[in-house]
């Protein structure tokens, strides 16, 4: 093997071991409270750390109980777009993506 062949499969390999591989089959883990601080601070007097907090918990729980009517593509595909680390992630965008998602899916053709 060449050492760009030997280059290739290890970025393969970390990349499908990466954390950043999202598990359709539940709901992800995200730290809100670091994305409450970062949105506080970059639309300052549009709400509240608190405010932010309930709402984020209450997308959670709304996600929990709905996790499974959603599309597994859509899960998926959702989850990894919001829940970048480098990122915001945010329960209220995930329901929010799957939401539109399955809105689109059930629109007339």
């Amino acid at each position: 093997m060449t050492k760009l062949e030997i280059l290739a499969a290890t970025v393969a390999v970390v990349i499908c071991a990466s954390p950043l591989t999202v598990r359709a089959d539940e709901v992800p883990t995200y730290d809100i409270t670091k994305s409450c601080k970062a949105d506080v601070q970059a639309y300052q007097g549009g709400g509240t750390r608190a405010g932010c907090m309930t709402d984020e918990q209450n997308a959670r729980q709304m996600l929990v109980s709905q996790w499974t009517q959603f599309a597994p593509e859509n899960r998926a595909r959702c989850a990894q777009m919001v829940g970048d680390p480098a990122g915001p992630q945010s329960y209220v965008e995930l329901l929010t993506c799957l939401q539109m998602a399955k809105d689109v899916k059930s629109l007339p053709k």
